[in-house]
Formats: structure tokens, sequence, C-alpha cells
């Protein structure tokens, strides 16, 4: 009994170590930029219709390239008279009464068509298709494109959260390390009550912006929750606001997003189809030619009371001799269509070339400024530590220390905000170039 009672405790305390275990490791995972992506473009609803939206064009060209194929239909009819039609002659006392057929009717009709010459639309039809299904996966490009840099944007907003958040204990912890000194050279009269206020008074102003930063992480890690439709209480975000200088000219910038920008290739598929819709327009009035044969197995047949079947092959020529204009009025439709995509493209070419001059420079411009915030926090730092030694010594004022913190704070927080920016703007012009 002894024994099955300490198997039972064994058991137990496994299962709680295990148990533990798997909590620390749900506690401690972390996700990174490129899992963010990931799982973006695997449960974002904007990509998951565009991938519909693939799959609806791939079957209208299934069914563009069925045209080609014979069809081939069954028909079956039962009829059932409430009364027979009969004739009536003059005979025999009372006349003579002749059934002009039967009560129940059964017919079976099996119709075979084939296309034989259509002028081209088959072609074109299928070229169309052909065309809108390279469209519409060049939209599922556009938009993958346009999640991933929603993500990076969002993700970067939680570094610079989580960065912003740091710098300010930062600060608090400096303000409070200098309240200390203050306290205890005030202790011995070596410096004023004004001074050990305005130390205080510091420190307060610090938690308020303490918790603002705390609040903003929560927020920018709740807009990535909800762009990556999952939760992340508590989830690690890993990853670090980098500065890896880009090594490409303006020229080559926009060379490449004019060949590779996806908005650009989808427009010019439309361009494309809408050359395909005009040549319809222009041949939709001229001849089509088919093979039609039916084949009929019917009861009664030929006036008797008796199953029996024909069948019958036949050409038929299809061909438009008057419609009201409405064969001129499509041309000029499509006309109209094909120019306006014309104007579109040209402005969306125009629109890219700005917005990747304007991003180029504003990147170019970021590189600067990190350089410059990268020096102001060296040279920050050392005013700090000069100025606390001089405090500390006596040959410095309270207010000179308070001036140097609040400098390295800002200097700090500025540094970290470029990096941001600069992060933003590069992934800006990635987004411009694909």
């Amino acid at each position: 009994m002894m024994r099955n009672f300490f198997d039972k405790r064994r058991v137990m305390f496994l299962s709680l170590v295990i148990f533990l275990s798997f909590l620390g490791q749900a506690q401690g995972k972390a996700l990174t930029l490129e899992e963010a992506i990931k799982i973006a473009l695997s449960n974002n609803k904007e990509i998951l219709i565009a991938k519909e939206k693939v799959k609806e064009a791939e079957q209208a060209l299934r069914i563009a390239k069925g045209g080609y194929f014979p069809n081939l239909g069954l028909d079956v009819t039962y009829t059932h008279l409430s009364e027979v039609p009969s004739l009536s002659l003059p005979g025999p006392p009372g006349g003579l009464e002749i059934e002009m057929g039967k009560q129940d009717s059964y017919l079976s009709k099996l119709t075979f068509t084939q296309p034989l010459y259509t002028s081209g639309r088959l072609g074109l039809t299928c070229r169309q298709a052909e065309l809108n299904c390279q469209k519409v996966k060049e939209d599922l490009v556009s938009c993958q494109n346009e999640v991933i840099f929603q993500v990076k944007e969002a993700f970067y907003s939680v570094i610079l959260a989580q960065d912003v958040l740091k710098v300010t204990r930062q600060a608090l912890k400096q303000a409070e390390r200098h309240l200390k000194v203050v306290e205890e050279l005030f202790r011995t009269g070596a410096v004023s009550r004004f001074d050990l206020l305005r130390s205080q008074v510091e420190v307060a102003n610090l938690k308020p912006d303490l918790i603002r930063a705390e609040n903003s992480l929560r927020l920018a890690k709740e807009r990535l929750a909800n762009l990556l439709c999952i939760t992340l209480d508590s989830t690690k975000i890993e990853g670090e606001l980098s500065f890896e200088p880009v090594d490409i000219s303006l020229e080559e910038a926009i060379d490449r997003a004019l060949r590779e920008r996806s908005e650009l290739k989808s427009l010019r598929l439309q361009r494309e189809a809408s050359e395909v819709s005009l040549s319809l327009a222009r041949i939709w009035n001229l001849p089509s030619m088919s093979l039609v044969g039916n084949y009929q197995y019917e009861n009664p047949f030929e006036g008797r009371d008796e199953w029996g079947s024909e069948w019958n092959i036949n050409i038929v020529l299809s061909l438009s001799l008057f419609d009201g204009g409405v064969g001129k009025a499509r041309i000029a439709r499509r006309k109209s269509q094909l120019a306006q995509v014309e104007l579109s493209l040209q402005q969306l070419e125009e629109g890219i070339i700005l917005e990747v001059k304007r991003n180029f420079w504003e990147m170019k411009a970021l590189e600067e400024v990190i350089y410059a915030q990268r020096k102001n926090v060296e040279q920050a730092q050392e005013a700090l530590s000069i100025a606390e030694s001089r405090y500390a010594n006596g040959t410095a004022t309270n207010l000179e220390v308070l001036d140097a913190q609040l400098a390295l704070t800002r200097a700090r927080t500025n540094y970290v905000k470029a990096l941001y920016d600069y992060n933003v703007a590069k992934a800006k012009l990635e987004r411009a170039m694909k």
C-alpha cells in the first residue's frame, strides 16, 4: 500500500515537472520578424481572399479552354395528356373518331455539339482568361508585399517601444542614483534643500514617462497581434533596430521598381487583356460554324405505340446580319476601356518613380541623422559623467547634472527613433521596388 502511495506521488511529481517545463517554454517563446512575416502570410484575411481569387481565375481559364471540346447533352421527357386530341370523320352511324396521339409519350434525346469555326473567338477568350489569371496572381504578390511591409512597420514599432521603455528605465535609475547622492550630501550639509527637492521632482516626473512607455509597448504589441491574427500576451518580441546601409543608387532603385513592381505587372497584364477584349469586340459579329448531331429514342414512334429511334447531323452557320449598332458600340466601349488602362499605367509609373525617390532620399537623410545621433549619445554620456563627478566634488551645480541627464535621455531616445525611422524608410523603399 505504501508502495502504491509513493508511485502515485512519483507520477504526480513527474507530471508537475513536465507541465512546468511546457509552461516555461510557452512563456519563454520568442517571435522574430521572419516568423511574424510567415504567420501573417498564412493568416492574413486579405491574402486568403487574394488566393481564392487566384483559384477562381484558374477555374475560369479551364472553362474558357473547355469551349474547344465537344458538348454532349441528354434530355429525357415524359408527357401525360389529360385528354388525347382526336379527329372526327363522317362514316357509319355516329361517325368515326380517330385519336391524334397517345396519352403518355416518352422521349430521350442525345445532342452532340462541336464548334468548327468561331472566327478566332475561342482563342481570344482563352487568351483573355489566361491574362486575367496572371493578373490575379500578380495582385496576390502585391497583397503579400503590402502585408510584409505592414508587419515590418508594426514589428519595428514594438522594438521601438521596447527601446524607449529601456531608455526611460535607464533615465529613472540615473535620476534615482543621483537623488541618493544629493540626499547624502544634504545630510552632511553640503547642498541646499532646493537641490534635494529638485532631484526628487525629477524622479517623480520620470515615473509617468515610464507608465506611458509601458502603455505604448502594449499598444504596439496589440497592433502587431491584430495584424498577425494571433495573441501575443506571453510572447517575447525578439529583434533590434539595426543600421545596415543599402548599397543601391537612385537610378538602380527606379529601374528595379519599373521592372519588378507587382502593381505595374498587374496593370500591364490588364492592358494586354483590354487589347484582347477590343479584338473580341471587332470579330463578335463574324460568322461561326458548328457541327450538331441529334439522336432520339421515343415512344410512340411514327404514330405507332412502339419504341423507335432516329438521328440527324447538321452543319450550323451563324451570322449576325443586323444588330442595331450594338457591335460598333461594343468596339467603342472597349477602346475607351483600353485608353483608361493606358492612362492609369502612365499615372502609376509616375507615382512609383516619385515614391521611390521620396523613400530613397528619406533613407539617405536618415543615415546622416543616425551618424549624428550616435555621436550625440557618446557626447551626452561623457557630459553626464563629467557633471556627476564635478557635482560630487562640489564644482558643479545640481541643475547641471539634471540638464546632463535630460540631454542623455533625449539623445538616446532620438537615436532609437532615428533607427526606427531608418528601418521603416528602408522597408518602404523595398516595398516600392517590388
